[in-house]
C-alpha cells in the first residue's frame, strides 16, 4: 500500500482554520501518490482483498451521484468533495442540493471544482439557491474525484476514459487519511469560486493574460506594448484597469493576486521572472 507522509494539518479542515500552502514539489508528490493510492486500493479489490475496506460500485456518474447522496446525508462534521472535470449539470445539480442541505446544518462542506465549472450556468444556479454554505474553489488542473463524509466513509473514481471508470466506497482508515491529506494539500492552492467571480471578463481574457505575463517578466512598457502590438498609453491603461480589478496596488502584487484567482499559474509567473533575472 503506497503512503502519503505530508505533514499537512488536516484538523484544519474540519475547523475551518487557514491551511499554509505546500511547495508546488510536494503538491505534485502528493497528488501522485493519491492516484497511485486509488489504483492500488483498485487492485486489491479485483483480488478480492478486505472487501469490507473496499467495494465497487459502477463508474458512471449516475452511480456515483447517487451512492454519494446518502453518504453526505448522513455527515456530521466534514464533507469534501472534488468535482469531476466534465461535470453534467442533470446528474451532480442533485448532489449539490444534498451538500447544501448539510452546510445549513452546521456541517463543514468543502468543494473542489475545475475552472470549467464556470461554463455550466445550471450548476452556478444550483449552488447560489442551494448551497450558499458550500465553500468552492477552482483549481487549474484535474484531480482525483472524490467525496470524502467525515472518518466514515469516502467514494473515489478513477482516471481515464468513462467505458473504463471505476468507482469505489473505501472505508479503510488508512486510506482516508491519505485522502484526507491529498484534499488538505490541494485545498491552499486552489482559488475561491467568490472571487473568481466577481472579476469581469477584462480580467479573464487573453488579452489581460498576456498583459499579466508581460508584468511578470519584468518588461519594460515599451518592449511590453510591442510585443502586444499596442500603444504604450493603452498598455498602461490595461496595466492600471486590471490592478484595478484584482485590488493590487503595485504591479509585483497584480502578479501575485492573478497567481492566486488562477489567472497565472505559478509556474508561468516563475519561470518570467526566472527569465527576466537572467536578461
Amino acid at each position: 500500500m503506497p503512503t502519503i507522509d505530508s505533514t499537512v494539518p488536516v484538523d484544519a479542515i474540519r475547523t475551518g482554520a487557514p491551511m499554509a500552502a505546500p511547495s508546488n514539489d510536494e503538491v505534485e508528490r502528493i497528488l501522485l501518490q493519491a492516484r497511485s493510492l486509488v489504483e492500488t486500493a483498485v487492485s486489491k479489490h479485483r483480488n478480492d482483498v478486505d472487501q469490507r475496506s473496499v467495494s465497487s460500485l459502477d463508474g458512471t456518474d449516475a452511480a456515483l451521484s447517487a451512492a454519494a447522496e446518502p453518504l453526505v446525508d448522513a455527515a456530521r462534521s466534514c464533507v469534501l468533495v472534488v468535482l469531476p472535470e466534465d461535470c453534467d449539470p442533470e446528474v451532480f445539480g442533485p448532489l449539490l442540493v444534498h451538500l447544501g442541505k448539510v452546510a445549513a446544518r452546521g456541517v463543514a462542506v468543502r468543494v473542489l471544482a475545475t475552472a470549467r465549472l464556470l461554463e455550466s450556468g445550471e450548476l452556478l444556479r444550483d449552488l447560489d439557491k442551494f448551497a450558499r454554505r458550500v465553500e468552492v474553489r477552482l483549481v487549474e488542473a484535474p484531480l482525483q474525484e472524490m467525496v470524502l463524509v467525515d472518518d466514515t466513509a469516502a467514494l473515489v473514481r478513477t482516471r481515464g476514459d468513462a467505458t473504463e471508470r471505476q468507482a469505489l466506497v473505501v472505508r479503510a482508515p488508512v486510506l482516508l487519511r491519505h485522502l484526507r491529506m491529498f484534499f488538505a494539500a490541494s485545498w491552499p492552492r486552489s482559488v475561491a469560486l467568490a472571487d473568481y467571480r466577481k472579476l469581469s471578463d477584462r480580467s479573464r481574457n487573453g488579452l489581460a493574460r498576456r498583459i499579466l505575463v508581460a508584468l511578470s517578466s519584468g518588461r519594460t512598457d515599451e518592449a511590453a506594448a510591442r510585443e502586444l502590438g499596442m500603444s504604450v498609453r493603452t498598455y498602461r491603461r490595461n496595466v492600471a484597469d486590471i490592478a484595478r480589478e484584482l485590488g493590487a496596488n503595485s504591479r509585483f502584487q497584480a502578479g501575485v493576486r492573478a497567481v492566486e484567482l488562477g489567472l497565472l499559474s505559478p509556474m508561468t509567473r516563475s519561470r518570467e521572472l526566472s527569465e527576466s533575472r537572467v536578461g
